[in-house]
């Protein structure tokens, strides 16, 4: 038996509809629900991550110009 002394559980309530739906891509993947749940988790953090370094790297003004001082440069 593996060791779940570093796992924790959650019980999650779903609406039967909604189960069964992501039961059978689970199923026509081969994967069993664990699985699925725990790679469209996975899946969603990474895209929320990203989100966060993207927004981060827009704010990040070091080496840039402004508009104005870029368009002067140009008809300098």
């Amino acid at each position: 038996m593996p060791n779940t002394a570093n796992r924790s559980r959650y019980f999650l309530d779903v609406e039967p509809e909604l189960r069964n739906r992501f039961k059978a891509f689970a199923a026509l993947q081969g994967k069993t629900m664990k699985e699925w749940l725990t790679e469209a988790i996975i899946a969603k953090l990474e895209d929320e991550i990203d989100s966060v370094e993207g927004l981060s790297a827009l704010a990040d003004t070091e080496g840039t110009m402004s508009l104005e001082a870029y368009l002067e440069s140009r008809n300098g």
